[in-house]
Protein backbone atom coordinates (compact mmCIF):
# COMPACT_ATOMS: atom_id res chain seq x y z
CA UNK A 1 0.00 0.00 0.00
CA UNK A 2 1.36 3.65 -0.82
CA UNK A 3 1.80 5.53 2.54
CA UNK A 4 2.40 8.75 0.43
CA UNK A 5 0.26 11.48 1.50
CA UNK A 6 -2.68 12.03 -0.74
CA UNK A 7 -1.59 16.06 -1.80
CA UNK A 8 2.01 15.21 -2.31
CA UNK A 9 1.19 12.21 -4.84
CA UNK A 10 -1.43 14.90 -6.90
CA UNK A 11 1.31 17.29 -6.67
CA UNK A 12 3.46 14.70 -8.46
CA UNK A 13 1.36 13.67 -10.71
CA UNK A 14 0.43 17.33 -12.57
CA UNK A 15 4.54 18.10 -12.33
CA UNK A 16 4.12 15.24 -14.67
CA UNK A 17 1.58 16.15 -16.87
CA UNK A 18 3.06 19.04 -17.17
CA UNK A 19 6.41 18.35 -18.21
CA UNK A 20 4.69 15.46 -20.90
CA UNK A 21 2.72 18.53 -21.94
CA UNK A 22 6.12 20.56 -22.66
CA UNK A 23 7.61 18.06 -25.15
CA UNK A 24 4.68 17.58 -26.85
CA UNK A 25 4.04 21.19 -27.38
CA UNK A 26 7.96 21.50 -28.46
CA UNK A 27 7.53 18.44 -30.51
CA UNK A 28 4.65 19.25 -32.14
CA UNK A 29 3.92 22.93 -31.44
CA UNK A 30 6.75 24.37 -33.02
CA UNK A 31 8.57 22.47 -35.09
CA UNK A 32 5.76 20.87 -37.41
CA UNK A 33 4.56 24.29 -38.26
CA UNK A 34 7.90 25.79 -39.20
CA UNK A 35 8.44 22.67 -41.04
CA UNK A 36 5.52 22.12 -43.06
CA UNK A 37 5.87 26.40 -43.70
CA UNK A 38 9.49 26.73 -45.29
CA UNK A 39 9.53 24.11 -47.54
CA UNK A 40 10.19 25.17 -51.37
CA UNK A 41 6.57 23.43 -52.20
CA UNK A 42 4.63 25.49 -49.89
CA UNK A 43 6.96 28.30 -50.41
CA UNK A 44 6.13 27.99 -53.97
CA UNK A 45 2.25 27.32 -53.96
CA UNK A 46 2.50 30.82 -52.36
CA UNK A 47 4.24 32.62 -54.95
CA UNK A 48 1.86 31.38 -57.68
CA UNK A 49 -0.66 33.54 -56.86
CA UNK A 50 1.42 36.04 -55.16
CA UNK A 51 4.87 38.12 -55.95
CA UNK A 52 5.32 38.17 -52.24
CA UNK A 53 5.72 35.52 -49.39
CA UNK A 54 6.66 35.64 -45.99
CA UNK A 55 7.43 32.44 -44.15
CA UNK A 56 5.69 31.52 -40.96
CA UNK A 57 8.97 31.84 -39.00
CA UNK A 58 9.73 35.30 -40.85
CA UNK A 59 6.31 36.86 -39.51
CA UNK A 60 7.05 37.77 -35.64
CA UNK A 61 10.44 38.93 -36.64
CA UNK A 62 9.43 41.18 -39.88
CA UNK A 63 8.13 45.04 -39.62
CA UNK A 64 6.23 44.87 -43.52
CA UNK A 65 3.12 46.06 -45.04
CA UNK A 66 2.78 43.47 -46.84
CA UNK A 67 0.10 45.12 -49.15
CA UNK A 68 2.34 47.46 -50.03
CA UNK A 69 4.95 45.48 -51.19
CA UNK A 70 2.72 43.44 -53.08
CA UNK A 71 1.79 46.70 -54.92
CA UNK A 72 5.14 47.67 -55.09
CA UNK A 73 6.14 44.03 -56.96
CA UNK A 74 2.83 44.20 -59.02
CA UNK A 75 3.70 47.98 -60.19
CA UNK A 76 7.24 46.78 -61.57
CA UNK A 77 5.78 44.05 -64.16
CA UNK A 78 8.58 44.43 -66.65
CA UNK A 79 11.59 43.13 -64.07
CA UNK A 80 8.87 40.23 -62.89
CA UNK A 81 9.98 39.50 -59.69
CA UNK A 82 9.30 36.94 -56.95
CA UNK A 83 10.16 37.67 -53.46
CA UNK A 84 10.24 35.62 -50.12
CA UNK A 85 10.89 36.78 -46.83
CA UNK A 86 12.71 34.26 -44.49
CA UNK A 87 14.03 33.95 -41.02
CA UNK A 88 16.76 35.82 -39.51
CA UNK A 89 20.20 34.00 -39.49
CA UNK A 90 19.51 32.23 -42.41
CA UNK A 91 22.62 31.55 -44.60
CA UNK A 92 22.83 32.97 -48.42
CA UNK A 93 23.72 29.68 -49.95
CA UNK A 94 20.88 27.86 -47.97
CA UNK A 95 18.72 31.18 -49.65
CA UNK A 96 20.00 30.63 -53.18
CA UNK A 97 19.04 26.71 -52.68
CA UNK A 98 15.66 27.08 -52.04
CA UNK A 99 14.92 30.23 -54.13
CA UNK A 100 16.26 27.49 -57.16
CA UNK A 101 14.03 25.18 -55.86
CA UNK A 102 11.11 27.16 -55.35
CA UNK A 103 11.62 28.77 -58.99
CA UNK A 104 11.62 25.52 -60.76
CA UNK A 105 8.02 24.54 -59.18
CA UNK A 106 6.51 28.13 -59.95
CA UNK A 107 7.73 28.30 -63.40
CA UNK A 108 7.08 32.24 -63.99
CA UNK A 109 8.78 35.05 -63.22
CA UNK A 110 12.49 36.47 -64.20
CA UNK A 111 13.98 37.52 -61.03
CA UNK A 112 13.43 36.03 -57.15
CA UNK A 113 15.07 37.24 -54.24
CA UNK A 114 14.81 35.84 -50.59
CA UNK A 115 15.76 37.74 -48.16
CA UNK A 116 15.94 37.99 -43.81
CA UNK A 117 13.39 39.27 -41.91
CA UNK A 118 15.54 42.16 -40.68
CA UNK A 119 16.73 42.95 -44.05
CA UNK A 120 20.91 42.28 -43.14
CA UNK A 121 20.96 39.18 -46.07
CA UNK A 122 19.23 38.89 -49.37
CA UNK A 123 19.88 36.87 -52.14
CA UNK A 124 18.81 36.88 -55.94
CA UNK A 125 18.69 34.80 -58.92
CA UNK A 126 17.68 35.90 -62.54
CA UNK A 127 17.36 35.01 -66.00
CA UNK A 128 17.06 38.70 -67.19
CA UNK A 129 19.79 40.34 -65.44
CA UNK A 130 23.29 38.95 -65.30
CA UNK A 131 25.87 38.18 -61.91
CA UNK A 132 26.69 41.57 -62.19
CA UNK A 133 24.02 43.66 -62.42
CA UNK A 134 22.11 41.48 -59.53
CA UNK A 135 24.74 42.13 -57.08
CA UNK A 136 24.82 45.43 -58.16
CA UNK A 137 20.70 45.53 -57.37
CA UNK A 138 21.13 43.90 -54.43
CA UNK A 139 24.01 46.23 -53.08
CA UNK A 140 22.33 49.68 -53.93
CA UNK A 141 18.96 48.58 -51.87
CA UNK A 142 21.50 47.37 -49.30
CA UNK A 143 20.47 47.91 -45.31
CA UNK A 144 21.52 51.36 -44.86
CA UNK A 145 18.28 52.27 -46.81
CA UNK A 146 16.00 50.96 -44.32
CA UNK A 147 13.80 47.56 -43.06
CA UNK A 148 12.77 44.77 -45.42
CA UNK A 149 10.45 46.30 -46.60
CA UNK A 150 12.04 49.46 -47.61
CA UNK A 151 14.99 47.55 -49.46
CA UNK A 152 12.30 45.42 -51.35
CA UNK A 153 10.57 48.36 -52.70
CA UNK A 154 14.31 49.80 -53.57
CA UNK A 155 15.20 46.07 -55.25
CA UNK A 156 11.82 46.50 -57.08
CA UNK A 157 12.01 49.93 -58.15
CA UNK A 158 15.51 49.43 -59.12
CA UNK A 159 15.23 46.59 -61.26
CA UNK A 160 12.42 47.53 -63.25
CA UNK A 161 14.38 50.92 -64.44
CA UNK A 162 17.08 47.96 -65.80
CA UNK A 163 14.59 46.18 -66.88
CA UNK A 164 13.45 49.13 -69.00
CA UNK A 165 17.27 50.18 -70.18
CA UNK A 166 17.61 46.81 -71.41
CA UNK A 167 14.02 47.03 -73.14
CA UNK A 168 15.16 50.30 -74.52
CA UNK A 169 18.75 48.92 -75.46
CA UNK A 170 17.17 45.86 -77.12
CA UNK A 171 15.12 48.11 -78.91
CA UNK A 172 18.23 50.58 -80.16
CA UNK A 173 19.85 47.61 -80.44
CA UNK A 174 17.31 46.42 -82.75
CA UNK A 175 16.81 49.38 -84.59
CA UNK A 176 20.36 49.31 -85.22
CA UNK A 177 20.44 46.14 -86.86
CA UNK A 178 17.75 46.38 -88.73
CA UNK A 179 19.23 49.75 -89.97
CA UNK A 180 22.49 48.16 -91.23
CA UNK A 181 20.44 45.60 -92.65
CA UNK A 182 18.50 47.66 -94.61
CA UNK A 183 22.10 49.88 -96.02
CA UNK A 184 23.31 46.33 -96.82
CA UNK A 185 20.10 44.91 -98.83
CA UNK A 186 19.95 48.42 -100.44
CA UNK A 187 23.78 47.99 -101.33
CA UNK A 188 23.42 44.77 -103.03
CA UNK A 189 20.78 45.63 -104.56
CA UNK A 190 22.38 48.27 -105.85
CA UNK A 191 25.36 46.45 -106.62
CA UNK A 192 23.27 44.11 -108.16
CA UNK A 193 21.50 46.67 -110.16
CA UNK A 194 24.82 47.90 -111.37
CA UNK A 195 26.30 44.91 -112.36
CA UNK A 196 22.75 43.94 -113.67
CA UNK A 197 23.08 47.18 -115.97
CA UNK A 198 26.69 47.08 -117.19
CA UNK A 199 26.40 43.44 -118.07
CA UNK A 200 23.08 44.40 -120.35
CA UNK A 201 25.96 47.00 -121.71
CA UNK A 202 28.49 44.87 -122.50
CA UNK A 203 26.06 42.20 -123.82
CA UNK A 204 24.68 45.08 -126.17
CA UNK A 205 28.00 45.78 -127.42
CA UNK A 206 29.08 42.27 -127.94
CA UNK A 207 26.02 42.15 -129.83
CA UNK A 208 26.58 44.91 -132.17
CA UNK A 209 30.29 43.69 -132.36
CA UNK A 210 28.69 40.38 -133.89
CA UNK A 211 26.48 41.70 -135.91
CA UNK A 212 28.86 44.02 -137.76
CA UNK A 213 31.21 41.27 -138.20
CA UNK A 214 28.07 39.00 -139.67
CA UNK A 215 26.75 41.76 -141.68
CA UNK A 216 30.31 41.68 -143.27
CA UNK A 217 30.19 37.95 -144.34
CA UNK A 218 26.85 38.41 -145.48
CA UNK A 219 28.01 41.58 -147.83
CA UNK A 220 31.34 39.64 -148.95
CA UNK A 221 28.95 36.72 -150.27
CA UNK A 222 26.46 39.11 -151.80
CA UNK A 223 29.18 41.06 -153.91
CA UNK A 224 30.48 37.45 -154.97
CA UNK A 225 27.32 36.27 -156.25
CA UNK A 226 26.97 39.78 -157.94
CA UNK A 227 30.08 39.71 -159.63
CA UNK A 228 29.14 36.85 -161.40
CA UNK A 229 25.78 37.99 -162.12
CA UNK A 230 24.66 35.25 -164.14
CA UNK A 231 21.29 35.03 -166.06
CA UNK A 232 19.52 32.35 -164.43
CA UNK A 233 17.03 32.73 -167.47
CA UNK A 234 19.14 31.64 -170.13
CA UNK A 235 18.02 28.51 -171.70
CA UNK A 236 21.45 28.24 -172.97
CA UNK A 237 23.26 27.80 -169.22
CA UNK A 238 23.94 24.65 -168.19
CA UNK A 239 21.06 23.28 -165.50
CA UNK A 240 23.67 22.39 -162.85
CA UNK A 241 24.76 25.45 -162.97
CA UNK A 242 21.69 27.38 -162.68
CA UNK A 243 21.04 25.02 -159.89
CA UNK A 244 23.93 25.78 -157.72
CA UNK A 245 23.73 29.46 -158.86
CA UNK A 246 20.47 28.87 -157.71
CA UNK A 247 21.07 27.91 -154.32
CA UNK A 248 23.78 30.23 -153.84
CA UNK A 249 21.32 33.17 -153.94
CA UNK A 250 18.68 32.00 -151.62
CA UNK A 251 21.12 31.29 -148.86
CA UNK A 252 22.13 34.59 -149.56
CA UNK A 253 18.31 36.08 -148.74
CA UNK A 254 18.29 33.15 -146.00
CA UNK A 255 21.62 34.40 -144.34
CA UNK A 256 20.36 38.49 -144.73
CA UNK A 257 17.09 37.77 -143.32
CA UNK A 258 18.43 36.07 -140.42
CA UNK A 259 20.62 38.77 -140.04
CA UNK A 260 18.20 40.80 -139.44
CA UNK A 261 16.19 38.99 -137.58
CA UNK A 262 18.82 38.22 -135.25
CA UNK A 263 18.36 39.45 -131.47
CA UNK A 264 20.52 37.05 -129.40
CA UNK A 265 24.42 36.22 -130.25
CA UNK A 266 22.24 32.28 -130.66
CA UNK A 267 20.32 33.44 -133.82
CA UNK A 268 23.47 33.57 -135.43
CA UNK A 269 24.01 30.02 -135.94
CA UNK A 270 21.19 29.91 -138.72
CA UNK A 271 23.46 32.76 -140.39
CA UNK A 272 26.23 31.05 -140.86
CA UNK A 273 24.72 27.65 -142.16
CA UNK A 274 23.17 29.53 -144.73
CA UNK A 275 26.46 31.54 -145.34
CA UNK A 276 28.43 28.06 -145.65
CA UNK A 277 26.16 26.48 -147.84
CA UNK A 278 25.70 29.51 -150.62
CA UNK A 279 29.92 29.96 -150.10
CA UNK A 280 29.46 26.06 -151.26
CA UNK A 281 27.40 26.49 -153.89
CA UNK A 282 29.28 29.58 -155.17
CA UNK A 283 32.36 27.46 -155.38
CA UNK A 284 30.58 24.77 -157.26
CA UNK A 285 28.79 27.15 -159.86
CA UNK A 286 32.29 28.98 -160.49
CA UNK A 287 34.10 25.37 -160.81
CA UNK A 288 31.04 24.80 -163.38
CA UNK A 289 31.65 27.75 -165.61
CA UNK A 290 35.29 26.41 -165.61
CA UNK A 291 34.53 22.73 -166.57
CA UNK A 292 36.60 21.86 -163.73
CA UNK A 293 35.42 19.05 -161.25
CA UNK A 294 32.56 20.09 -158.82
CA UNK A 295 35.01 20.19 -155.22
CA UNK A 296 34.52 17.28 -152.64
CA UNK A 297 32.46 19.82 -149.83
CA UNK A 298 33.96 19.77 -147.08
CA UNK A 299 34.35 21.82 -143.83
CA UNK A 300 34.99 25.92 -144.20
CA UNK A 301 38.49 27.25 -144.16
CA UNK A 302 39.40 27.54 -140.25
CA UNK A 303 41.27 30.59 -140.61
CA UNK A 304 38.67 32.37 -142.53
CA UNK A 305 35.76 30.73 -142.90
CA UNK A 306 34.80 33.74 -145.55
CA UNK A 307 37.30 31.81 -147.94
CA UNK A 308 34.69 28.86 -148.41
CA UNK A 309 35.58 25.35 -148.22
CA UNK A 310 38.71 24.16 -147.29
CA UNK A 311 41.29 22.16 -149.79
CA UNK A 312 43.06 19.86 -147.06
CA UNK A 313 43.71 19.36 -143.54
CA UNK A 314 46.94 21.18 -141.95
CA UNK A 315 48.80 20.60 -138.66
CA UNK A 316 48.53 24.47 -137.06
CA UNK A 317 49.03 25.79 -133.54
CA UNK A 318 48.39 29.33 -132.14
CA UNK A 319 50.58 30.77 -130.49
CA UNK A 320 51.44 29.83 -127.17
CA UNK A 321 49.01 26.77 -128.24
CA UNK A 322 49.49 22.88 -128.90
CA UNK A 323 48.90 21.30 -132.53
CA UNK A 324 45.93 20.22 -133.91
CA UNK A 325 44.92 19.77 -137.54
CA UNK A 326 42.53 21.88 -138.81
CA UNK A 327 41.17 22.26 -141.94
CA UNK A 328 42.32 25.17 -144.47
CA UNK A 329 41.67 26.54 -148.20
CA UNK A 330 44.26 26.02 -150.85
CA UNK A 331 46.11 29.51 -149.78
CA UNK A 332 45.87 29.17 -146.05
CA UNK A 333 47.30 25.70 -146.36
CA UNK A 334 50.23 26.59 -148.33
CA UNK A 335 51.02 29.69 -146.17
CA UNK A 336 51.00 26.89 -143.11
CA UNK A 337 53.29 24.52 -144.60
CA UNK A 338 55.86 27.11 -145.87
CA UNK A 339 55.68 28.40 -141.77
CA UNK A 340 54.11 31.99 -143.03
CA UNK A 341 51.11 32.95 -141.18
CA UNK A 342 47.56 32.11 -142.78
CA UNK A 343 44.62 34.95 -143.40
CA UNK A 344 42.84 34.56 -140.60
CA UNK A 345 39.29 36.15 -140.19
CA UNK A 346 39.39 38.81 -138.02
CA UNK A 347 36.13 40.25 -136.55
CA UNK A 348 35.16 43.18 -134.37
CA UNK A 349 35.66 43.16 -130.78
CA UNK A 350 35.70 46.07 -128.85
CA UNK A 351 37.35 49.41 -130.20
CA UNK A 352 39.65 46.72 -132.57
CA UNK A 353 39.68 43.57 -134.02
CA UNK A 354 41.11 40.18 -133.20
CA UNK A 355 40.71 36.24 -134.51
CA UNK A 356 37.32 35.18 -134.60
CA UNK A 357 38.32 32.40 -131.95
CA UNK A 358 39.47 34.42 -129.86
CA UNK A 359 36.96 37.23 -130.11
CA UNK A 360 34.65 35.80 -127.01
CA UNK A 361 31.81 33.75 -126.07
CA UNK A 362 28.90 35.73 -128.49
CA UNK A 363 31.29 34.13 -131.56
CA UNK A 364 30.56 30.68 -130.64
CA UNK A 365 27.15 30.45 -132.38
CA UNK A 366 29.31 32.28 -135.37
CA UNK A 367 31.67 29.37 -135.26
CA UNK A 368 28.96 26.61 -134.82
CA UNK A 369 26.96 27.26 -137.46
CA UNK A 370 29.96 27.67 -140.45
CA UNK A 371 30.53 23.68 -138.85
CA UNK A 372 26.96 22.45 -138.35
CA UNK A 373 27.50 20.08 -140.60
CA UNK A 374 30.69 18.68 -140.54
CA UNK A 375 30.55 17.42 -136.80
CA UNK A 376 29.48 20.64 -135.05
CA UNK A 377 30.64 20.94 -131.35
CA UNK A 378 32.56 18.14 -131.66
CA UNK A 379 35.01 19.28 -134.68
CA UNK A 380 35.34 23.09 -133.03
CA UNK A 381 36.30 21.42 -130.02
CA UNK A 382 39.65 19.41 -131.15
CA UNK A 383 40.24 22.67 -133.44
CA UNK A 384 39.39 25.33 -130.24
CA UNK A 385 42.12 23.64 -128.15
CA UNK A 386 43.64 26.60 -126.70
CA UNK A 387 41.39 29.64 -127.58
CA UNK A 388 39.17 31.50 -126.46
CA UNK A 389 36.15 29.58 -127.83
CA UNK A 390 37.90 26.39 -127.27
CA UNK A 391 37.89 27.11 -123.25
CA UNK A 392 34.03 27.18 -123.29
CA UNK A 393 33.12 24.52 -125.77
CA UNK A 394 32.92 21.95 -122.74
CA UNK A 395 29.95 23.95 -121.89
CA UNK A 396 28.42 24.02 -126.00
CA UNK A 397 28.16 27.09 -127.68
CA UNK A 398 24.66 27.91 -127.77
CA UNK A 399 24.66 29.98 -124.79
CA UNK A 400 24.90 33.52 -124.60
CA UNK A 401 27.04 36.12 -122.73
CA UNK A 402 28.27 34.92 -120.02
CA UNK A 403 31.16 36.44 -118.24
CA UNK A 404 31.53 36.86 -117.26
CA UNK A 405 22.84 26.17 -60.45
CA UNK A 406 25.08 24.41 -59.47
CA UNK A 407 26.75 26.20 -56.40
CA UNK A 408 26.80 29.39 -54.88
CA UNK A 409 29.04 32.24 -53.62
CA UNK A 410 29.15 35.46 -52.67
CA UNK A 411 30.55 36.30 -55.96
CA UNK A 412 27.62 34.92 -58.42
CA UNK A 413 27.58 31.85 -60.41
CA UNK A 414 25.24 30.12 -63.12
CA UNK A 415 22.06 28.22 -61.80
CA UNK A 416 21.57 26.99 -65.34
CA UNK A 417 19.00 27.32 -67.65
CA UNK A 418 20.13 31.41 -68.26
CA UNK A 419 19.70 31.89 -64.53
CA UNK A 420 22.34 33.77 -62.65
CA UNK A 421 22.73 33.90 -59.31
CA UNK A 422 24.10 36.98 -57.26
CA UNK A 423 23.75 38.21 -53.18
CA UNK A 424 25.46 39.99 -50.26
CA UNK A 425 25.38 39.09 -47.03
CA UNK A 426 25.27 41.16 -44.24
CA UNK A 427 25.13 39.28 -41.43
CA UNK A 428 25.75 35.90 -39.46
CA UNK A 429 25.47 32.85 -41.05
CA UNK A 430 22.57 30.07 -40.02
CA UNK A 431 20.52 27.41 -41.41
CA UNK A 432 17.24 27.01 -43.52
CA UNK A 433 16.43 23.60 -42.49
CA UNK A 434 15.16 21.23 -45.55
CA UNK A 435 17.35 22.03 -48.12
Amino acid sequence: MNTEPRPQRALRRGALAAAAAAVLMLLFGFAAPAQADDNPSTIANGLSNSRLYVTEAARPQASLDQNAVKASLDRNSDADIRAVVVRNGVGQQDMGRMLVAVKDRVNKGDTYVAITADGSRMTGISKMFDVKEINRLISQSAPGSGNVQTRLAAFSDQAERQADDKARSGMIGGFVTLGLVIVIMAGAFGAFLVAGRRRREREAQQMADLKQGVEEDVTLLGEDIAELDLNVMDHDLDPDTRHDYERAMNSYDEAKTATERAARPSDMENVTTALENGRYHMTATRARLAGEPVPERRAPCFFNPQHGPSAQDVTWAPPGGVARSVPACETDAQHVLKGQDPDVRMVPYGDGRRPYYDAGPAYAPYAGGYYASYGGLDLLSGMMIGTMLGSMMSGGYGGYGGGDMSGFGGDGGDVGGGWDFGGGDFGGGGDFGGF
